[in-house]
């Protein structure tokens, strides 16, 4: 397996914050699609720590934006915010 530098680590971190697909980042990197999904299903891999880093940086964001707008009154945030928490009580059982 390809060591990454801590210059390449947070670019993918950043890709993946911005919602890159792996394929594009793959390329930006100048490695094989195929190698950068092996990492990425690889927890102790310091490439799939940085992909969901970035990742859930954008998705915390995002549920920040929704529950304000849940809280200002919007119908179709709180909607989607009582689906959130379904998802959240259904994963812990």
């Amino acid at each position: 397996m390809k060591n990454f530098s801590e210059e390449q680590l947070s670019l993918i971190e950043e890709m993946a914050y911005l919602l890159i697909s792996p394929s594009l980042i793959a390329v930006n990197l100048g490695m094989m699609e195929a190698d950068l999904r092996c990492h990425l299903k690889d927890e102790t891999s310091p490439v799939y720590q940085a992909f969901y880093k970035g990742l859930l940086r954008q998705k915390m964001e995002l549920h920040r934006s929704i529950i304000k707008a849940a809280g200002n009154g919007s119908n179709p945030a709180q909607e989607q915010l009582k689906a959130m928490v379904r998802a959240i009580e259904t994963d812990i059982g």
